[in-house]
């Protein structure tokens, strides 16, 4: 079984134990800034794999230096340390944000376009996104001028993409490469 599917299930079954106790924003808050953390400090994260050391030295390290996270999290380390599966942690992290966000119909998007758009322009495209997906929509604009022209939408591991750069590319392949791009 995938380590993708088995983060999955646990995040599920975190995910419905804290839904009991009325604790979802707060813990999605907190795995989030943990996701974040591990991201930017790798040796947090090699601290929880290495071997060599020991698993109550570990849960002395949850219980002391990652109070901020809040008990949830903590409980969420300490029973990953105990089964050895600490791992799954960035998988578990993204999946509970996942269905975080499909429980408040909430859809992620990164927005990619050639140049600036202005916030009436963003606004009008958010609506028609929202509209599309039956959700609100939050999205992270980047832009890049390479694509020319148009849009790309990466939601849930898709690539929608409208570009220029893409269609001439296209258009490329379809002529047999006759045109220089």
């Amino acid at each position: 079984m995938s380590t993708s599917i088995v983060a999955q299930r646990y995040a599920n079954a975190f995910f419905a134990c804290v839904r009991g106790q009325g604790q979802l924003e707060e813990v999605n808050d907190a795995l989030g800034r943990l996701g974040q953390e591990l991201s930017s400090q790798p040796l947090l994260a090699e601290f929880f794999r290495h071997p060599g050391i020991s698993r109550k030295d570990k849960h002395v390290f949850v219980d002391h230096e990652l109070v901020e996270y809040g008990i949830w999290v903590q409980r969420l380390l300490h029973y990953l340390v105990d089964e050895g599966r600490v791992e799954l942690l960035p998988g578990i992290i993204q999946w509970f944000g996942k269905r975080y966000r499909d429980e408040l119909g909430i859809a992620k998007l990164e927005l990619t376009t050639a140049i600036e758009l202005d916030e009436s322009a963003l606004g009008k495209l958010l609506h028609v996104l929202e509209n599309k997906l039956s959700k609100r929509v939050v999205a992270k604009t980047v832009v890049d001028p390479d694509i020319i022209g148009g849009l790309v939408i990466r939601h849930e591991g898709m690539v929608y993409d409208g570009s220029v750069r893409t269609m001439l590319q296209q258009v490329n392949r379809c002529l047999g490469g006759g045109i220089g791009l």
